[in-house]
């Protein structure tokens, strides 16, 4: 009999936040969980941010490949349309093909029904936890501003003196559905186990988890703080950044605890020894180790470099191979594993990851620095990953971001160093279709 498959994509769980990779991490559910599967040590988003790296990951494709990405002039509502028009098969489509009853429950309104995501699944849940997305109301202060001050601002500004009342009584009705869910601490990882518990899956099944714990909005976030440093009005300060990273720290344990939840549900149910358990990661966050908040736009290894681990049918192990993991090899993988196959088509001797400029949607009360965020991020980036090197290049200003070995960076000028970085060069223009990264001193 085929195996059960469950793809749970822990949204912007970044590998050292995992205990199987980093001893000081408080993940004891995942370590147990690891000792009955293959942990990856290698494994690569292909974008650093949710769309493109779900594409990649349903389509078997890079962005280059699907087409499904940022640019210049192409946001997410040009975005969604080119999702919409995208003809390549998907994993769950192809699943259903295979007579599997296709389950998706997503956590995330990028990863929705409203961007196309839905496609080839049978059920389709959409859990959109936050408070602060409810309602037309919310909707229309979050375009005044980044905060309740702002929005104040901008009513009295505009002679609404009347409306900061109702806005006033949103707000608190967020405040107590705030106190009330448990939010941000649990962004919907409860509900999500609800529905399973309670939830009859068929004899096969595919089941796709997108998780959002891991994401910002943190206790004690600011999202005007998050964005004056992006937009350069003022940088966040060293002490805020390590109190957000105790506080992602904080949402990895409560996210590694309800996932116990959710495999202990597989087990009461007869479920977990026949099926096929993968957890990773789209993508991972960034907490100034460049000087940069967050994820999206650059491609540093603690954005692209993700956990991933399988629990396969029945307790199977594979060797480990030298090699590079990509979420775009995730869906050949599940289509071998169901055929009796390994694991051998998850590795590859080169993975890439792409960027493509700007996603982030700023507030038009940041108009004077619209000029600085398009300066500084709307950049196309490539990055190559091999035989233990990595090269990062910037293909709008033609230069070397990173060029590292065993993690660490060294100079592409030394003559050594500098074939191998001629030679990465080389498969990132290959890798691109042949377009020309010309760098100076290669």
């Amino acid at each position: 009999m085929a195996p059960n498959v469950i793809l749970i994509v822990c949204d912007t769980l970044r590998r050292d936040a995992v205990s199987v990779y980093n001893r000081s991490a408080r993940t004891p559910f995942l370590s147990k969980l690891a000792r009955d599967s293959v942990v990856y040590d290698n494994a690569v988003a292909p974008a650093p941010w949710t769309f493109p790296s779900h594409v990649s990951l349903f389509t078997g494709m890079y962005p280059n490949q699907h087409h499904v990405h940022e640019s210049s002039t192409d946001k997410l509502p040009q975005i969604i349309d080119k999702h919409a028009a995208l003809r390549a098969e998907t994993l769950p489509e192809y699943m259903r093909s295979l007579g599997y009853n296709t389950v998706g429950i997503s956590n995330n309104i990028g990863v929705s029904r409203f961007t196309g995501f839905d496609r080839g699944f049978d059920t389709f849940f959409n859990l959109e936890t936050s408070p602060w997305w409810q309602g037309e109301e919310v909707k229309k202060a979050r375009e005044m501003g980044s905060n309740v001050s702002d929005v104040v601002k901008e009513l009295i500004k505009q002679g609404r003196l009347m409306d900061i009342y109702s806005y006033a009584k949103v707000y608190m009705k967020i405040m107590t559905l705030v106190k009330a869910t448990n939010y941000p601490i649990n962004k919907g990882i409860e509900l999500t186990n609800n529905i399973l518990f309670n939830g009859s899956f068929g004899s096969n099944f595919f089941m796709f988890l997108n998780l959002m714990e891991m994401h910002e909005p943190y206790i004690g976030y600011s999202d005007k703080e998050a964005t004056d440093d992006f937009a350069g009005v003022r940088p966040i300060s060293p002490e805020r950044v390590r109190y957000l990273k105790r506080q992602y720290a904080s949402e990895a344990e409560y996210m590694d605890s309800k996932l116990e939840e959710t495999i202990s549900m597989l087990k009461s149910r007869g479920l977990y020894d026949d099926s096929m358990i993968i957890i990773t990661s789209d993508h991972g966050q960034a907490f100034y180790e460049h000087r940069f908040l967050f994820h999206e736009i650059y491609l540093y290894d603690e954005i692209i470099r993700v956990p991933m681990m399988v629990k396969y049918p029945k307790g199977k192990r594979h060797r480990q191979r030298r090699g590079y993991q990509s979420l775009v090899n995730v869906k050949q993988l599940v289509r071998e594993v169901i055929e009796g196959g390994d694991d051998s088509s998850l590795y590859s001797d080169s993975v890439f990851s792409e960027a493509y400029g700007n996603t982030r949607n700023t507030p038009s009360s940041y108009g004077l620095s619209m000029k600085f965020i398009d300066d500084k991020y709307e950049k196309h980036r490539k990055c190559v990953f091999r035989d233990g090197y990595k090269l990062t290049v910037n293909g709008t200003d033609r230069t070397i971001e990173e060029f590292m070995k065993g993690g660490k960076s060294i100079d592409p000028s030394g003559p050594k160093n500098k074939a191998v970085a001629r030679q990465l060069l080389d498969e990132i223009e290959e890798f691109k279709g042949g377009e020309r990264f010309a760098m100076p001193h290669l």
